[in-house]
């Protein structure tokens, strides 16, 4: 069963090609690695798509799930549409095609493809995303004799580290950084692949590493991160997670589950606060500085009841398009307010829209937040009942998800059910700090 692992889909064009055709260009943000996609649209999905002028200013971000409408018995999907002073979801028909299209995204993305393309009518299609050094593009073309080189000299590497460490291999491979990014790459991977992924001046740490990682791999999966839980789950119902400051984090062990909820504070924090605590777990709330202004009572009543509490930005504004002044003081405003009424540290920061990129995650560490994003999005904010939600539950596997939700009335209607879901799998619950 394929998991949803996306982070962000967004629409970057909407065009018609010189032999009359329609093309969109797509990027998709999975674990805040770029990678984009163009692929030639039908007719009837253009004409919808186009009728809402998703690029007239600000960004557009497509919903990665067509649905299936039972009553007009066509497909639709939907996108957001933000701008500096309003964020509106707007809804267009599809085809089948389309859909097709856009689940082949999610695969290839998921499985971190190499920029190539998507097939298109039977065809490879060229992506139009820019390589970021011409060097890349040369070994591009060598990708496969490049990456077995590469991994014959690193597998010599590490036998070379294994001898100077007295054979203490597990003493000299145990460095965690880039741990993350390491389980995306196999021993398949062109090199060419992983510096597109990864950016310049990084793949050869990455791809050391993803040797390294093979080899104790099987030891961390024994005893899984038991220095980071601070809190007893047998006591508590939920353990916390401090997230290494090293790395970015993304998921969980597979005998792990973590709820959050992005957008708040509002009138129905109380509400999801009281369920969570009914169930004696926990969850991670990235309030905005604007809303915890307007409810600061909801970031208080989180924080009395063992929530943990992090940064969702003062506005909810793209970050990543802010100058490095603008989004210091961002960071620094809804911080300040937050740690106010709870007198504890902020210590976690959640881009808003996931739109990241590294000069904003410095941005964070400058002010001792670690970014914590995503791998699991039921798009509860485009529900329509509270089942759409319990449905995306029971069709993605749970085990190591982190979910992002938001305050939404669909979501406290579904929240029980998904809470006994999950206890169900024997899962422990997890926030971060």
């Amino acid at each position: 069963m394929e998991t949803y692992s996306i982070q962000v889909m967004e629409l970057l064009s909407l065009g018609r090609t010189e032999d009359g055709g329609h093309r969109i260009e797509v990027a998709v943000i999975r674990e805040d690695k770029p990678l984009t996609y163009a692929i030639d649209i039908d007719e009837h999905t253009y004409t919808e798509l186009e009728a809402l002028r998703p690029l007239s200013g600000g960004r557009a971000r497509l919903s990665p799930y067509p649905k299936w409408d039972p009553y007009r018995n066509t497909y639709y999907s939907a996108l957001i549409r933000t701008t500096s002073v309003s964020r509106d979801t707007l809804y267009f028909a599809c085809s089948e095609a389309y859909l097709e299209q856009i689940k082949r995204i999610r695969q290839a993305a998921s499985s971190l493809l190499p920029l190539g393309g998507v097939e298109r009518g039977g065809h490879t299609a060229p992506s139009a995303a820019r390589s970021r050094d011409p060097l890349l593009r040369r070994f591009a073309a060598y990708g496969p004799r490049a990456s077995a080189l590469l991994l014959l000299l690193l597998c010599g590497a590490v036998a070379v580290l294994y001898v100077s460490a007295g054979g203490r291999g597990d003493a000299a491979l145990s460095e965690p950084a880039r741990a993350e990014e390491a389980k995306a790459i196999s021993s398949e991977t062109p090199i060419a692949q992983v510096a597109a992924v990864a950016g310049p001046g990084t793949a050869k740490e990455i791809a050391t590493h993803a040797v390294a990682s093979a080899a104790v791999e099987p030891a961390a999966q024994a005893a899984p991160a038991q220095a980071s839980l601070q809190h007893d789950a047998r006591q508590t119902g939920y353990v916390v997670v401090d997230i290494d400051e090293e790395k970015k984090f993304f998921g969980l062990p597979s005998n792990e589950v973590a709820l959050t909820f992005d957008d708040g504070p509002s009138p129905l924090t109380k509400k999801i606060v009281d369920i969570l605590a009914e169930q004696k777990i926990a969850a991670t709330f990235l309030f905005v500085g604007q809303n915890a202004k307007r409810h600061p009572e909801g970031v208080v009543y989180a924080h009395e009841h063992g929530m943990a509490i992090g940064n969702h930005s003062w506005d909810h504004s793209v970050l990543t398009k802010a100058s490095a002044k603008d989004q210091s003081k961002n960071l620094s405003m809804t911080s300040s307010l937050l740690e106010s009424l709870t007198d504890d540290p902020v210590t976690l920061f959640r881009p808003p829209y996931g739109a990241v990129d590294e000069a904003l995650v410095s941005a964070a560490r400058k002010q001792r937040m670690k970014t914590l994003l995503w791998n699991r999005d039921p798009e509860d904010w485009n529900a329509k009942k509270a089942e759409d939600i319990i449905r995306y539950f029971r069709e993605v596997e749970a085990s190591g998800g982190v979910y992002v939700m938001h305050e939404d009335q669909h979501t406290v209607e579904a929240l029980p059910a998904i809470i006994k879901y999950l206890k169900e799998k024997d899962l422990k619950f997890v926030i971060f700090k």
